[in-house]
């Protein structure tokens, strides 16, 4: 899980700093300013709450396995 959100959130960021050295240079060559794509922070906020989403759910459910539905207080017989 660890592999995976570092592997997402690396791709996020090379795709927000590749979207911003393309504008920079685009504003170079043409003298024009270049605004940064919107699509690619659509993409950002997306994929973040996707693994945001995907991290949440699986500690949730291992959280949840580990105890089996039941906390450490609980003075239940089904422990």
């Amino acid at each position: 899980m660890y592999v995976l959100s570092v592997g997402v959130m690396l791709a996020i960021l090379f795709a927000i700093v590749g979207d911003y050295l393309v504008a920079a240079l685009e504003t170079q060559a043409t003298g024009e300013a270049v605004e940064v794509s919107s699509d690619v922070m659509t993409l950002v906020q997306t994929a973040l709450g996707g693994v945001i989403g995907i991290l949440g759910g699986y500690f949730g459910a291992k959280g949840l396995k580990k105890n089996e539905g039941h906390c450490d207080d609980c003075s239940c017989e089904d422990k």
